[in-house]
């Protein structure tokens, strides 16, 4: 039925009316109305159309109007937001569209995380849409906002935005912008496209009313620019000069427009990935300023200004940011791929150093099949500031040596040198970590290098790092040296440039294949001062090395986010072995019992694990083949787990499929409700045998306490348990709604619910446990208190 409906669409233009003025008086609205609606949360409600996005999933739904065309056309309508509307949630207004061959369409933004409407254009051939008209700052800044927008088209050549706020008369000129166009279509679609990406969000209404199409324009009511000087005007009701357009005039330099004059008295213009402006001009009419830097920008890169210290004539500030696309300068390098670019060597202690100079160093090696430009990378040393390694290239299988500015340094025939002035202030001699970044941001290798020995590098191999052997403590430039070994390592001869065919670093002969190791574990919301953490375990019959994956995070448009190289994590995983990933072992195992220590390790970097729902992807470092992946959701929670803070949700079969939420559930209460490294308590195979149940109290010396072990046939069951005396008195609580795993132990203290230990005696042992599937089994059986 949709498709006829769309049919019938394409052939409707040319027979409605040429103005549309929608009240939305009626009942409802459905595909059977001139609109058409994409989702069944649309509906009419006290005379406007309503979007309900309140705990939907994320995306982007539409309603729909066809509208004809004309030289010049007016658009006016009502947006009510129930939210305070950000760059994630908001809504656009399709509302114009240019014909072969330029193709562009037109819509209005209304809402960003600053607060404004602004006005965009988007070439069909563009994959994203470009900024044209940036409305004033901080327009929709409340709990809830409404606004009136108008948009008008002069002559097919000029669009005007303005907006009005609800208890306004006067409308407020955003900006105009000339549009690109060969001629007019003779009709196109007016598009309400709400968009929204907080899925766990109650009350998120999006409500449109009053939407004029017209083929004329009518007078617009402006705010006067100047008028009497009010006394004891509030703060907020100062009109802040305003940035309506930035435009860019090559590689190297921008042009910020006002409305007004301004003066630059105290400015500071900043453009990221670049800094400060070297030089800053005005013109005549002081509502131009020329922002210049010495350094080019790149074509294709996103860049964002930020701009403070500019004032009008009344003294008012303008400041804010604004992003953009540099549409000059050389062609932005192709972002790298972890494992492209390693760090392979690290002189972290020079002293004692003889035939080497003795300065400190970092040696990186291409092995990505062809020459890399390292332009706008970065070398990120602990919580150092990010160091930018310069506009450099590192040739294909070649070394690239980074040191400080000023010092001594020699490398071998295959390496290059690269002084730079920002090198991080001294390489720690008990070991710190390192990250490469590209220009893009992903962290392309990551280490964290062990406590230096004097006069001897780390260095890379096959097998992990190790302390050099060459005779003169590093090999900065070739090919590493060999782990030591109990054959003498010949001395090297630097006037012998011959070096091996293939430099010692890792290669992957028997690369981990899908489904060898697999998402186990994961705490996506710590409890206040706990760290989330990962776990991974090894289902394959074999050692295999974690240090050749990588993880990431893949959005909503199915591409991977920033990869995080696990390249640090020497120690091979052992076959049926588990380890955990985490930005801080410390604040894990406070909250948790560590079983096993050396199964836990902590990496400075790591994807973020969204509390309600995300998606992570574990690949191969070298090719992207994915290993495992796992959409989680925080849905895949125990029913009778209300509080999720600090609950890890655990992996119940591993040879189960990954991606079945029946195959994942909350860690048990009786394990502090996560198993960091070791196997988890809801482990589970539904093809398990052996006799289930529950035991009466023993008592253990040990702890001083009782203990209550269990085993159980499936995980989820809950557990009510009690002490009675032999009178049927109720005397002690052992556990009430506690949520329990596949097997383990309860502990009971021993004391009555009146706070005294209970005398000695016999006693009856009554339980009961439960399942959210209806399942109720009880356990009575009498035990001795000595």
């Amino acid at each position: 039925m949709k498709q006829f409906i769309l049919f019938l669409f394409v052939l409707l233009p040319f027979c409605v009316s040429s103005q549309v003025n929608e009240m939305f008086d009626g009942p409802e609205i459905d595909s059977a109305n001139p609109w058409y609606v994409d989702s069944a949360g649309f509906f009419v409600k006290d005379g406007r159309l309503v979007f309900d996005a309140s705990r939907r999933a994320k995306g982007v739904h539409t309603a729909m109007l066809d509208i004809p065309y004309a030289d010049n056309m007016e658009w006016m309508f009502d947006v009510y937001f129930s939210y305070k509307p950000t760059s994630n949630n908001n809504v656009r207004v399709f509302a114009y569209a240019t014909g072969a061959p330029t193709d562009i369409a037109y819509f209005v933004q209304v809402g960003h995380n600053d607060g404004n409407v602004s006005l965009y254009s988007w070439p069909l051939s563009a994959k994203t849409p470009q900024r044209k008209i940036k409305g004033r700052m901080y327009l929709l800044k409340k709990g809830t906002n409404s606004v009136r927008v108008k948009l008008t088209l002069e002559n097919n050549s000029k669009l005007t935005l303005y907006t009005r706020l609800e208890d306004e008369d006067c409308f407020y000129k955003e900006g105009e912008y000339k549009i690109i166009s060969s001629g007019i279509r003779k009709a196109g679609t007016l598009n309400l496209q709400c968009r929204y990406q907080a899925a766990s969000a109650d009350n998120m209404i999006t409500s449109f009313d009053n939407i004029i199409v017209s083929d004329q324009i009518t007078p617009t009511p402006l705010e006067p620019e100047e008028g009497p000087e009010e006394p004891d005007q509030p703060d907020e009701d100062i009109k802040t000069p305003s940035l309506p357009d930035l435009e860019q005039e090559n590689a190297t330099e921008l042009l910020l427009i006002f409305h007004d004059p301004v003066d630059p008295v105290q400015y500071q213009i900043t453009l990221s990935e670049v800094g400060d402006a070297d030089e800053v001009y005005i013109s005549e009419d002081s509502k131009i300023l020329k922002a210049v830097w010495k350094e080019a920008l790149l074509k294709g890169q996103t860049y964002t200004l930020y701009y403070s210290g500019i004032f009008d004539k009344s003294g008012n500030e303008c400041k804010g940011d604004t992003t953009f696309i540099s549409a000059y300068g050389e062609e932005k390098p192709e972002p790298g791929k972890p494992g492209t670019i390693l760090i392979n060597e690290i002189m972290a202690d020079p002293n004692g150093l003889k035939d080497l100079a003795k300065t400190e160093y970092i040696e990186l090696y291409n092995m990505s099949g062809k020459e890399l430009s390292l332009k706008g990378w970065q070398l990120i040393y602990g919580k150092e500031k990010p160091k930018s390694i310069g506009n450099v290239s590192i040739p294909v299988a070649g070394y690239m040596v980074l040191y400080r500015s000023g010092r001594d340094m020699k490398v071998d025939n295959q390496g290059i040198a690269v002084p730079m002035d920002d090198f991080p202030s001294q390489l720690a001699n008990a070991g710190k970590d390192l990250q490469l970044w590209d220009a893009s941001g992903n962290v392309i290798d990551e280490v964290t290098y062990a406590k230096a020995t004097a006069g001897k590098s780390w260095e890379r191999s096959a097998s992990g790092w190790h302390l050099s052997t060459d005779p003169r403590g590093g090999t900065p430039g070739s090919v590493n040296s060999s782990p030591s070994s109990d054959e003498e390592e010949p001395p090297v001869d630097p006037d012998k440039p011959e070096e091996p065919d293939k430099p010692d670093t890792p290669v992957v002969t028997d690369p981990i294949l899908p489904g060898e190791i697999v998402f186990n574990e994961l705490l996506p919301d710590p409890y206040a001062g706990g760290s989330e953490y990962l776990e991974l375990y090894n289902r394959s019959g074999k050692p295999l090395s974690v240090s050749t994956l990588s993880l990431a995070v893949r959005k909503s448009d199915g591409t991977l986010s920033t990869r995080y190289p696990l390249a640090a994590i020497v120690r091979k995983l052992e076959a049926k072995s588990y380890i955990l990933l985490t930005k801080d072992v410390e604040s894990v195992s406070s909250f948790y019992e560590i079983a096993e220590p050396s199964a836990l390790h902590q990496l400075s970097k790591l994807p973020i694990l969204a509390n309600t729902a995300s998606t992570l992807v574990l690949f191969r470092t070298a090719d992207g083949e994915v290993i495992d992946e796992v959409s989680y959701s925080s849905k895949w929670h125990a029913s009778s787990v209300k509080n999720r803070k600090g609950v890890a949700l655990e992996r119940i079969d591993p040879d189960a499929a990954t991606q079945n939420p029946s195959n994942w559930t909350s860690a048990s209460e009786t394990a502090g409700f996560g198993t960091p490294g070791y196997q988890n308590s809801q482990y589970g195979n539904p093809s398990s045998e052996g006799s289930t149940g529950i035991e009466p109290p023993v008592w253990i010396e040990e702890s001083g306490s009782y203990r209550i072990s269990y085993l159980l046939d499936r995980p989820g069951y809950n557990c009510r348990a009690f002490v009675f005396n032999t009178s049927g008195i109720r005397v002690a609580e052992i556990a009430n709604h506690q949520l329990l795993g596949t097997s383990g132990e309860l502990t009971w203290s021993g004391i009555a619910n009146s706070g005294s230990a209970l005398p000695p005696g016999i006693y009856i042992f009554y339980a009961e446990i439960y399942h959210p599937d209806g399942v109720v089994k009880r356990y009575k059986k009498a035990f001795l208190i000595r």
